[in-house]
């Protein structure tokens, strides 16, 4: 690889399918995409931003890199303009409800989309909720540490049926089987985290709220098999 990626895109990467054309919903310097161009993993693809100034700089990468007839910049407000041969979709390094907004705002792009990958910075019970309703079903997630931050990367494929309970919603239904030991760290530090808000002078409601929170990431962490 000849492109530079953090642990996150590199992880995000390793969930594409081979052969797939893919769009990138906020590439940023496209990283992502001429990385999966040198890597053998599509042939082509398109590396989307919405903004002139992030787009100009996009474009420029793509040029450095000599890439411009395999990766397509594209200046489109999310999928809005995403072409029919696309059948691959990232969208990462957004909130949560950003994402969400971003597919349900142009459903009918993704007639022909059989993967969506997000990796969202919040609202990862909304995320996992939302895009089950829009047809697909979680194929893989991810959990990581990258630079001190936590991610939770997702994989999600067209399927007719998903059926997931409140537990599966809140920590993934991959997540909590798996149990990694990020993903142990990660909500020992909530737990530490909760602790620590409950030493504080808290309306009762909140308190109760903290409380069955802490429950519930004990309840996974500890005890659930």
């Amino acid at each position: 690889m000849l492109v530079k990626l953090s642990l996150r895109l590199i992880t995000i990467l390793e969930m594409i399918p081979s052969g797939s054309v893919v769009a990138d919903v906020g590439s940023d310097h496209g990283k992502l995409m001429i990385a999966l161009y040198e890597e053998g993993i599509i042939s082509h693809g398109y590396a989307i931003e919405n903004k002139p100034g992030p787009y100009e700089i996009l474009k420029k990468a793509i040029m450095k890199a000599e890439l411009i007839d395999h990766i397509v910049p594209l200046f489109s407000d999310g999928i809005s303009e995403l072409p029919s041969c696309v059948n691959t979709v990232v969208v990462a390094g957004m909130g949560g409800k950003h994402i969400i907004d971003i597919l349900k705002s142009h459903q009918s792009k993704l007639a022909n989309v059989s993967t969506i990958i997000v990796d969202g910075h919040s609202c990862l019970p909304l995320i996992r909720e939302e895009i089950t309703k829009l047809g697909y079903n979680i194929a893989d997630e991810k959990i990581i540490k990258d630079s001190g931050v936590f991610y939770e990367i997702i994989k999600f494929v067209k399927s007719d049926t998903a059926m997931y309970n409140e537990s599966d919603v809140e920590f993934g239904p991959i997540l909590r089987q798996e149990k990694s030991a990020t993903f142990k760290e990660k909500y020992n530090e909530r737990i530490k985290e909760i602790d620590t808000l409950l030493t504080k002078d808290l309306p009762v409601d909140v308190v109760e709220k903290l409380n069955k929170e802490k429950e519930r990431i004990k309840g996974i962490i500890w005890y659930e098999y």
